[in-house]
């Protein structure tokens, strides 16, 4: 679902932090006449507080109500401290949530806040001017969007920004002694839509039944910051200063132009702020008998916050250009919803699509104009517009006086072909962007212009019946009027030619007169279009005057010619097959044509592309001008290019060389060079390790410069893998087999022993130590050869040294058992002498290195046990000890 978003206004008191008490956002301080008794008065001075919602607590960043404030009373005679400041208790808490939300808002935000009263009675000798009740409190949120902030984040100890005062008047002899302030009643959670229309109840009662009258005032700072304790320091005297607000914002217009508050219903209402937090103050002015007796004031914050209506009807609000009987409707509501249109003529439409509707009036007239959007669920809604059906109002406006030094004329010809309307409005901007002076309701008014330039000029029609248009102009405004002309020409001595010179202003030909100089042969001299036949190289100046005086000159310089000079490329010598560029130069700027030696034209210009036939071929080059001409030629030989050949692809053996053998040509390069003896020569001896692609490079002196190129492959069949197997143990007296691979054909030395030398396994029957090497063959008859010793022991068994020297001299530094006949070993394992296993393997041939988790185990003896099948899948167990020396 595609829903509209809509931005909401959340009347409620901001956010803030413990230490800086912001999360005190905003107070009312009032009082109530109670008794008088002689010269003392006694008031009940009551004190509200507003914090936001939040936890509260050690791991809470939202500071609690304070459990008690400090009333500080000053005289209004001098400001001076009347008594100790009042430490007052909270006598309430009470936390407001929103009670009526649009059930149509998806995720509405939770809009709550706390109402701490602090009430504390006062008694007072009786003064002139009376007195002032305070409390001050630090501070207000950074982050507010119409105040200034003026924190200082490096000192906010001595520089913690805007605080807020909350205090109210007790009146003197010269005011209503038993007078009691007026007191706002409203303290509700509202939501509302910002951008949008919105109405907030915010009313005072009077017990008194004095006259109130409501304003935006400003809002006062001050305060302290708050000590560890959480109770606020007491108020210092009076006068205090008002928070500094930013522009376009002030106390009396907190939320901006756009909304208001009713002077005597207390009401506020307009289109709300976009997006932010704002500081508000309310003044409740308290007249009796049309005096006024004292100012009472509440402030608090706004915040601004984002929410989704299921569904939003819109589209512009009027229809009034007047262009024809058809007006197209746009549809900006909330997608995939059923839409019925009422075009207020009696003419309905539904539809499920926000394409833009077109509907046709019969006749003209003003037209209320409603949609529905999702009209019959419980959040349906709706919007209206104004058709005004007029037509035809038709903008047209002409000008005359386009030169800075003179007073430009607007002329208005505008219509409206409506029998019952009459354009009764006109408003004109003439786009000078420094002037505020620029405009006029005449309407058909003259302009003079500051300086030359281009200017968009918009005028305003407006008719009896409500129709609106605009139309815009882009003008320029000139010191010397635009002037085209023939560009620098070249003329044939033979020839005439006709000049041509224009001045257009956006399109529009200016009127005035042209003068050509000099005489010299040119008729019509004083026309735009004259005809020249000069018979030397001449300049022609035209000068133009437009209707206003203001003149511009060209010059256009005719080059008269009387021969041509044409050079064509020097003869030279090209490759069989290759495209080649003819190119020519001309003495001058005219057109040059290509012919072949059969008089066929192959292209025109300075350069022409073509491939010659062999064996030879000329081409001729012409350059016309009028009646004027030059040719040149240019011949071509065509030789064949070089053949080169690198040789056979072959395949070699890995450290074998071969010699490589070229032809076809004068000069060689072989690449790559890296294995090659002579790359610069014809022969060459190439000593690959890897297969390479030699390439040769030939050129000859015949003519053809064109190198030829041929590539000969050299396989190198990677070294031979030979393999004998690894050295060995064998049992004594029994045959050993042996096995080699790494190719296809293998050759055993000495044959002593060996049933067939010539096979990869054959079997020795020999009786002492002897090692075997094995010649091995591939494919290609490329060999490698391996060996292996045979060691041959009375077994099957198991033998174990008696002691080894892990030194690292290469001598006895493993110990490790030795399998004779032993085809599995199931374990080899060394313990110390306290049974702790020291190392152990299930691998052939593997052995102990004399160390323990990383370090050199201690010399002495250790015990071992060793376990494997032989080759009669018999169980073989040796123990023993082992002496480790170092």
């Amino acid at each position: 679902m595609n829903v509209k978003r809509a931005l909401l206004l959340l009347i409620i008191l901001t956010l803030g932090y413990a230490t800086h008490a912001s999360h005190i956002i905003g107070g009312e301080m009032s009082y109530k006449y109670i008794s008088r008794s002689g010269d003392n008065l006694t008031y009940q001075v009551t004190l509200k507080l507003f914090r936001i919602c939040g936890s509260e607590g050690n791991n809470s960043n939202v500071a609690p109500l304070p459990d008690a404030v400090y009333f500080a009373i000053f005289s209004k005679v001098d400001n001076a401290s009347y008594g100790a400041p009042v430490r007052v208790p909270r006598a309430s808490k009470d936390e407001k949530h929103v009670t009526q939300v649009d059930p149509c808002i998806v995720n509405p935000p939770d809009v709550c806040f706390q109402i701490g009263i602090y009430v504390q009675t006062i008694t007072v000798p009786v003064s002139p001017m009376g007195y002032t009740v305070s409390f001050q409190s630090c501070c207000r949120d950074n982050t507010i969007d119409n105040i200034i902030d003026t924190r200082d984040p490096n000192n906010e100890q001595n520089r913690p920004g805007n605080g807020a005062t909350y205090f109210t008047e007790l009146p003197g002899e010269n005011g209503q002694l038993t007078n009691s302030s007026p007191t706002f009643t409203k303290d509700e959670a509202v939501l509302v839509c910002a951008n949008k229309k919105f109405t907030y109840d915010f009313s005072a009662t009077d017990i008194d039944k004095d006259q109130i009258v409501y304003s935006f005032c400003d809002a006062y700072g001050g305060g302290q910051t708050t000590p560890q304790g959480g109770i606020p320091p007491a108020a210092v005297a009076p006068p205090y200063s008002t928070v500094p607000y930013k522009s376009p914002y002030s106390g009396s217009s907190p939320l901006g132009a756009g909304a208001n508050i009713d002077p005597q219903t207390g009401i506020i209402s307009g289109i709300a702020p976009g997006p932010g937090k704002y500081v508000l103050t309310v003044c409740a002015s308290e007249y009796r008998n049309g005096v006024l007796l004292g100012i009472h004031r509440k402030d608090f914050h706004l915040n601004v916050t984002t929410c989704v209506k299921l569904v939003v009807a819109s589209m512009p609000d009027k229809y009034n250009d007047c262009s024809g009987y058809t007006i197209t409707f746009l549809n900006n509501s909330t997608e995939g919803k059923p839409y019925e249109w009422d075009f207020g003529d009696g003419d309905t439409m539904y539809t499920n699509s926000v394409d833009p509707i077109q509907h046709t009036y019969a006749r003209e007239g003003t037209y209320n104009v409603k949609l529905w959007v999702d009209r019959y669920s419980n959040c349906g809604d709706s919007a209206t517009a104004t058709a005004y059906v007029y037509p035809l109002l038709h903008p047209n406006v002409n000008f005359s006086g386009l030169c800075s030094n003179t007073t430009t004329t607007f002329t208005n010809t505008s219509t409206t072909s409506s029998a019952t309307d009459n354009i009764n409005y006109y408003r004109w901007d003439f786009g000078v962007e420094t002037s505020e002076d620029d405009t006029s309701l005449l309407k058909n008014p003259r302009f003079q212009y500051p300086a030359p330039g281009n200017y968009q000029v918009v005028l305003q029609l407006k008719t009896e019946r409500g129709c609106e248009r605009f139309d815009t102009s882009d003008l320029i405004i000139y010191d010397k009027p635009p002037l085209a002309t023939t560009p620098d020409t070249l003329l044939c001595y033979l020839n005439s030619i006709q000049l041509h010179a224009e001045s257009l202003v956006d399109g529009n030909v200016v009127n005035g007169t042209y003068t050509w100089a000099p005489s010299y042969n040119i008729n019509n001299a004083n026309t735009a279009n004259p005809t020249i036949f000069p018979r030397l190289d001449t300049a022609y100046t035209v000068t133009f005057t437009d209707g206003t005086g203001c003149i511009n000159s060209k010059r256009v310089a005719i080059d008269v010619r009387d021969k041509l000079i044409v050079t064509a490329m020097a003869d030279s010598v090209v490759c069989t097959g290759d495209e080649v560029n003819l190119h020519a130069l001309a003495d001058g700027n005219y057109p040059l044509t290509w012919y072949d030696s059969t008089n066929t034209v192959i292209g025109t210009g300075a350069v022409v592309a073509t491939v010659p036939p062999g064996p030879s071929s000329t081409y001729r080059v012409r350059g016309d001008l009028g009646d004027c001409f030059a040719e040149d030629k240019v011949a071509l030989k065509v030789v064949d290019p070089p053949v080169a050949y690198a040789g056979e692809d072959t395949t070699i053996c890995y450290g074998e060389q071969l010699t490589l053998n070229a032809s076809g040509g004068t000069y060689y390069q072989w690449t790559p060079t890296a294995t090659l003896t002579s790359p610069r020569s014809a022969t060459t001896v190439a000593r690959p390790t890897d297969t390479t692609a030699y390439v040769v490079t030939v050129t000859d002196v015949l003519g053809c410069p064109k190198p030829i190129s041929d590539t000969v492959l050299v396989s190198v069949v990677p070294p031979v893998p030979a393999f004998a197997g690894n050295d060995t143990i064998a049992i004594l007296n029994r045959p050993f087999p042996l096995k080699a691979t790494g190719g296809v054909k293998y050759v055993w030395t000495p044959v002593d022993g060996l049933n067939n030398p010539n096979i990869d396994t054959p079997v020795t029957t020999i009786n002492h130590d002897i090692t075997y090497t094995v010649t091995v063959y591939t494919e290609e008859g490329c060999s490698g050869t391996d060996d292996i010793k045979v060691r041959f022991i009375a077994g099957p068994d198991i033998y174990v040294p008696t002691g080894f020297s892990p030194n690292g001299d290469g001598q006895n530094d493993i110990f490790r058992p030795l399998p004779v006949g032993i085809v599995q070993m199931d374990f080899f394992r060394v313990y110390d002498r306290w049974g702790k296993l020291m190392y152990s393997t299930t691998k052939y041939l593997q052995g102990w290195n004399g160390y323990f988790n990383g370090s050199p185990a201690a010399v002495g003896t250790y015990v071992w046990v060793v376990q494997g099948k032989n080759i009669n899948n018999e169980t073989v167990q040796r123990k023993g000890t082992v002496t480790l020396v170092r």
